[in-house]
């Protein structure tokens, strides 16, 4: 499995706004805050941020006109904006030998 990590969560949020991946994944792993999400293409590859401290909101809200991102509990339709529910991975064995 191959790991690509981006250097800002606002990278990952515009990486799945504009893949039109539907949702991030988020665990904790090691006091680490992973978002990630899993693309199986020619072969395995997970793009993932770390953070401190975690999102309190169910929901990423991206506004692709105004290149903003917010966050939300409730769901937003709006053709103008991306919303991306996080999904709480309890456990995943993919992160076993993710670099340090």
């Amino acid at each position: 499995m191959n790991f690509a990590k981006f250097k800002t969560f606002d990278d990952l949020v515009k990486f799945v706004a504009n893949s039109q991946i539907p949702f991030i994944f988020t665990t904790q792993i090691q006091g680490r805050y992973l978002y990630f999400v899993h693309l199986l293409l020619i072969e395995s590859l997970v793009y993932y941020v770390e953070m401190e401290t975690p999102i309190k909101e169910r929901y990423v809200v991206y506004n692709r006109f105004k290149d903003q991102i917010s966050f939300s509990d409730k769901l937003e339709v709006d053709p103008q904006k991306a919303t991306l529910p996080i999904l709480t991975i309890e456990s995943a064995s993919i992160f076993s030998n993710i670099p340090s």
